[in-house]
């Protein structure tokens, strides 16, 4: 008789508990194809459902396996990456553009306008579907960083 494959929210661990409820850290081992599936849109998890809707809008949950990502932003670290991307490919087409006396300045400002715009539109949403995976493998959402004790806020009086 064949075994049947439970759900992953039904899933149990070797400790009996189920992994899949307490998104423990351990379970998601950082992975390259883990991450591949986040520059290519898709769910870390699963590698079906759509990560992001539209352009640049994340999904809350995947539509396929149902794993939440609400709790995590990524921030400003797709814009940084994308600008590292980009930039290493515009830059030496700049200097080589620059010392070119043939070509005019203008048209040279339109190829790097051109390359620069098409660059950042192919890399940027990738960069933030790399971004929610690599938060997702590790857990580094930063919201324990907002969670504040109510006995040890800062209070005005206490200044």
């Amino acid at each position: 008789m064949k075994p049947t494959k439970l759900p992953a929210s039904r899933r149990l661990d070797r400790h009996g508990e189920n992994r899949h409820a307490d998104t423990a850290v351990a379970a998601r081992q950082f992975s390259f194809a883990l991450l591949w599936r986040g520059i290519l849109k898709h769910c870390p998890q699963c590698g079906v459902g759509p990560l992001l809707t539209g352009y640049l809008k994340p999904q809350p949950c995947c539509s396929h396996c149902g794993e939440d990502f609400s709790h995590i932003s990524a921030d400003d670290g797709p814009a940084w990456l994308t600008l590292l991307v980009v930039g290493h490919a515009v830059v030496p087409l700049m200097i080589m553009l620059g010392r070119d006396a043939t070509i005019s300045p203008w048209l040279a400002i339109a190829i790097l306008t051109l390359v620069t715009l098409v660059g950042v539109y192919f890399v940027l949403p990738r960069a933030k579907g790399a971004f929610i995976a690599l938060i997702w493998m590790t857990g580094a959402t930063g919201q324990d960083m907002f969670v504040a004790d109510q006995d040890s806020a800062d209070k005005p009086s206490d200044r």
